[in-house]
């Protein structure tokens, strides 16, 4: 699975899931075995993901490098809409999605995962973590470290993926790839959503509208 399509399956499940309202900012560190490809992340430096969260809606940004790629994902659960919006050196792409058209893709990708919780615990931003490791059958290795202090609702639909596999909040998770390990490291969390219009499903003037597979093809190997 591709990372912008995982990451765009964990939004869903953390829009299903957790009701408070809430922002998250992480920064991404890349490293690579390889030495071709450890040479070229040095322009990836500087990478984030920023998460907001309230009454059902949900925003996710993540920033690529300096002004490398920037991909956006906001979702509306009561409206059951979406968009994708990506900004980089190939232009302004956006796509408007439909929800139900998303949760067969996350449930899909649901039947992937085996889920082994880890009696290990670190802190991280003064919250306690207690660790798991997701597998999947596309040669991912996805290392959580979850806060429990950080509640799910616990009758919340489509939210299989982080409800009943990992029972809290990552405020630490890595993917490992065949060539290429990324570790997200919460830095800031807050409860309360400081920005105005974060959660509005416009697409902006300047965008070029695409399908949703078109935009999420156009993500390569990211």
């Amino acid at each position: 699975m591709k990372i912008i399509t995982l990451l765009t399956v964990f939004a869903f499940a953390l829009s299903s899931t957790f009701a408070q309202e809430m922002t998250i900012k992480y920064d991404i560190e890349m490293s690579s075995d390889d030495s071709q490809v450890q040479s070229q992340l040095g322009m990836m430096e500087g990478s984030t993901l920023t998460m907001y969260a309230k009454d059902k809606k949900f925003r996710q940004e993540m920033n690529m490098g300096s002004g490398i790629m920037k991909t956006t994902t906001i979702m509306d659960s009561k409206s059951n809409k979406g968009v994708i919006l990506m900004d980089g050196m190939m232009g302004k792409q956006a796509s408007s999605f439909d929800l139900d058209e998303f949760k067969g893709e996350k449930e899909d990708s649901d039947t992937d995962l085996e889920v082994e919780l880890v009696d290990e615990t670190k802190e991280i931003l003064g919250y306690t973590c207690k660790k798991a490791i997701i597998y999947t059958e596309s040669d991912n290795e996805l290392v959580y470290w979850y806060t429990e202090e950080i509640k799910p609702v616990q009758n919340a639909t489509n939210a299989k993926y982080i409800q009943k596999g990992v029972p809290g909040m990552p405020l630490e998770f890595s993917i490992t790839q065949p060539q290429m390990t990324m570790v997200f490291t919460a830095t800031m969390v807050e409860e309360k959503v400081k920005e105005e219009n974060v959660f509005d499903l416009t697409i902006p003037e300047g965008y070029t509208e695409k399908s949703y597979e078109e935009i999420t093809n156009m993500s390569g190997g990211q």
